[in-house]
């Protein structure tokens, strides 16, 4: 009788260093992944795919039904899900099915993420602090820029063009939209997580913390991205009101001020940025003069945004389709003569017109209340580094579709989902199921 209770309980134990096992490698692909999105696309896609991997093998998924179905924060996770169901339902309508497969493949992670976190086993969260994850994805970040820079630098020496230190040129991992965005949302976390450790830092660590985000202004103003400098202005503008309505850091106002000036510097003292500001601002002067074939980027976006616009008012409810979304663009690109926009194969440059083409007002409706929604709440509970990053994205999708690729749609669902799990709620969880965000001040 006695050995046979050893012999369960050897069972359980077996049972409990399993999903020990699994615990620890969502830690190690979780660390992964933050080193990931900013550096390269295929490892974070082969990251998503061993956590994929790994929840299957882990079993045990009535214990995750059930952790849905008695936590309200997990439930509300799950309602991010949605959109990607509506781009679902969008095949239902369209021609275009080769197409319509790509799409909801590029969008998976819209699913993915939140479905994982809604189901995951807190007490991962109890080995993994959402720290450790800013902190490998702004090494990430540092090594995307460095190997960007460095790549530039060997090809200065063998050439002599300056021009390989600006934009595309220099942007070689990922799009200089991108890569400035991703470079933005690495400087909010590293001015909030030295903020709130700033007793423990030493003169010298703070002096380095100075100089990181410094080496990160450069490296947007180098990627030249309209809309990454504008962001990039309007995020150092908040922290500074927001710092200085918090009694705890009022004395560090002049510290988002003082990085705002620098990136004015930096932008005044490189020609080639400029030039492309100052080409930019032109167009949007004389709007109404933008030619058809005009191939400056801002131009060429006037045209493809008026474009989908028109699409839009023959297909307000239900959008063309997930899969004729591109067959129409190019559509309306040819009889309006956009030759340049039609031989590149444009999308909208626009998710919000990108989503209302492909599935309509349902779906343009979601993604503004998926964006709207956690920024009330990240602010009403003051997780600032969560309202900024969906202020950054709400931002650039502004003027890039970055639900139709993977890097951006990765970067969005990741970082959603893990920022919303640790989004304080009012209602107290227990240690292993919550922890307090680190960006509250």
């Amino acid at each position: 009788m006695e050995e046979e209770r050893d012999k369960k309980f050897s069972w359980w134990q077996l049972w409990d260093w399993i999903a020990l096992f699994h615990r620890i490698v969502y830690l190690l692909l979780f660390l992964g992944l933050g080193f990931a999105i900013p550096y390269k696309n295929r490892v974070a896609t082969w990251v998503i795919g061993f956590i994929v991997i790994n929840w299957v093998a882990e079993l045990r998924y009535w214990a995750k039904l059930k952790r849905i179905l008695q936590d309200p924060h997990r439930q509300r996770i799950l309602l991010f899900t949605i959109l990607y169901l509506v781009y679902l339902a969008g095949i239902l309508y369209s021609r275009n099915m080769e197409y319509a497969s790509f799409d909801i493949t590029v969008k998976l992670s819209l699913l993915v993420f939140p479905l994982l976190f809604a189901t995951i086993d807190g007490r991962v969260f109890s080995l993994l602090k959402i720290n450790y994850i800013f902190i490998t994805y702004i090494i990430g970040t540092v090594a995307a820029s460095v190997v960007c820079l460095v790549h530039a630098l060997i090809g200065y020496l063998d050439t002599g063009d300056p021009g390989l230190f600006f934009y595309t040129h220099l942007s070689i991992l990922h799009h200089s939209g991108y890569l400035a965005m991703f470079i933005n949302f690495a400087i909010v976390i590293t001015v909030f997580l030295a903020l709130n450790n700033r007793t423990l830092l030493t003169r010298w660590q703070q002096a380095l913390i100075t100089l990181l985000v410094l080496f990160f202004n450069l490296m947007v103003v180098l990627l030249s991205s309209k809309m990454g400098i504008l962001s990039l202005l309007v995020t150092y503008a908040l922290m500074s009101v927001i710092f200085f309505f918090s009694r705890t850091t009022r004395r560090k106002t002049l510290f988002p001020l003082v990085m705002m000036a620098t990136v004015f510097v930096f932008l005044f003292s490189l020609p080639q940025t400029m030039e492309r500001v100052e080409r930019s601002t032109n167009v949007v002067e004389n709007m109404g003069s933008v030619k058809p074939d005009d191939g400056e980027s801002t131009g060429e976006r006037i045209l493809v945004w008026r474009s989908a616009w028109e699409i839009i008012r023959h297909h307000p409810f239900l959008g063309v389709g997930t899969g004729d979304v591109k067959d129409a663009l190019l559509e309306e690109y040819a009889a309006r003569g956009i030759t340049t926009a039609y031989s590149r194969n444009l999308d909208a440059h626009n998710q919000y017109l990108q989503t209302y083409l492909s599935v309509g007002i349902t779906g343009f409706l979601l993604l503004v209340a998926m964006l709207v929604w956690p920024a009330i709440l990240a602010l009403k509970r003051k997780d600032y580094i969560y309202f900024f990053f969906v202020l950054l994205f709400a931002m650039n999708i502004l003027t890039e579709s970055m639900f139709e690729n993977q890097a951006g749609s990765v970067f969005y669902a990741f970082f959603n989902a893990l920022l919303f799990w640790y989004l304080p709620d009012k209602k107290k969880r227990g240690p292993s199921e919550y922890q307090r965000s680190p960006s509250g001040i």
